[in-house]
């Protein structure tokens, strides 16, 4: 059964990070203050509460008051760590439910914005409008449809990034609030390969986070991140008490294909290629993607959903193929990559906002014979 269609000036498919954020920037643009506006999601319980570890270097577009904000990064070179300042930027902890609420509080306080619990069939890009079908059968029409939602049948990745976090407290003092670990490798050769975060709370509180890569088809090897957790703590920091406080699980599928937009029917978030391919980064990335689109289409009527370079993809390339294929050197490339001296520039980097000179020194300090075996390219 079909029902006559219902007409608004935006359809947002999806409503998790990148279509509420969407939502949000539109609310806050003065030319788009009557706008009528659809956020179709069917999201029931599926987004559950995470934490999110984001980086900037310019004031965020969002009034979040950040969980821990952090000055210094501690990466791993080898046996030991090395802490670098950070100049420019902030390394921030949050949560996915403070985020929402910051984003719900504006969206529920517009009254053009209508939220439907549904799920959408199809999308039919015209030269003027844009068609929304339902699985009920219900049509909607707009001048847009900005989509992140992802195949009813799920998404085939080449690496899966998948991990616990934990939030702990330790029977003394064991951390320097000030300073953050990043993608830490010292816990013993271990297979899988796996690297721990930790994001200090006070000096006897952290988020501890777990994480491994493996190929996305390959069967799971007996691992437990908690025992992996517990092992690294001991070892590690000298923390062999410590409390739970909570758990979360969760995984991010790397390297994915990116759909691509077609005319009024434009990919948001994930699916456009907004989250980083080999980190699986991607909240700032997001926030930044869908305010510009929101203020182009403000200014313009036309939304510019803006790529990087597509020399980032060239840099991604033979990274994912060193973790699918060898990751044990990609262990040692990583390493190298995060003590190359200069923490500020790193985090360009991954956010693909630097620019090709940049790039050329900051490769410069890293193997990169590593990246140039032919079966990595093949």
């Amino acid at each position: 059964m079909t029902h006559p269609a219902q007409e608004y000036d935006v359809v947002i498919a999806g409503g998790g990070l990148a279509g509420r954020s969407l939502a949000y920037f539109l609310s806050r643009e003065p030319g788009l203050s009557g706008a009528r506006i659809l956020i179709i999601d069917d999201a029931g319980e599926r987004y559950p509460h995470r934490s999110l570890i984001y980086w900037h270097d310019d004031p965020l577009p969002l009034p979040l008051t950040p969980a821990a904000t952090f000055t210094s990064l501690a990466v791993d070179a080898g046996p030991a760590q090395r802490v670098l300042p950070l100049e420019r930027h902030r390394l921030c902890l949050t949560s996915s439910r403070a985020v929402f609420r910051c984003l719900d509080d504006v969206i529920d306080a517009n009254p053009h914005i209508t939220r439907l619990n549904a799920w959408v069939s199809r999308v039919r890009a015209r030269a003027d409008s844009v068609e929304v079908a339902l699985s009920d059968g219900r049509l909607v029409t707009a001048s847009h449809c900005f989509d992140s939602t992802l195949p009813l049948t799920g998404i085939t990745a080449p690496l899966l990034m998948s991990g616990e976090v934990r939030r702990v407290r330790t029977a003394h003092e064991s951390f320097d609030p000030s300073t953050a670990t990043f993608m830490d490798f010292r816990s013993g050769e271990h297979h899988p390969v796996h690297f721990h975060c930790v994001l200090p709370i006070s000096a006897r509180e952290a988020v501890v986070e777990v994480t491994r890569i493996m190929p996305g088809k390959a069967p799971s090897p007996d691992f437990s991140f908690e025992q992996a957790t517990s092992a690294y703590l001991r070892e590690v920091w000298g923390a062999s008490t410590f409390s739970l406080l909570s758990v979360e699980r969760g995984s991010i599928p790397l390297g994915i294909r990116h759909r691509s937009s077609r005319g009024r029917h434009v990919r948001i978030g994930t699916p456009s290629g907004a989250v980083k391919a080999t980190t699986g980064y991607g909240f700032t990335r997001i926030l930044r993607q869908t305010q510009h689109i929101a203020s182009t289409l403000a200014t313009t009527g036309s939304p510019d959903a803006h790529r990087p370079s597509p020399r980032f993809r060239w840099y991604d390339r033979p990274v994912l193929k060193m973790w699918r294929h060898d990751p044990e050197h990609a262990v040692q490339f990583m390493r190298a990559a995060f003590t190359s001296g200069d923490a500020d520039l790193v985090l360009d980097f991954l956010d693909e906002r630097t620019t090709f000179a940049q790039e050329r020194g900051l490769l410069g300090s890293m193997p990169v014979a590593m990246l140039l075996q032919p079966r990595l390219w093949i």
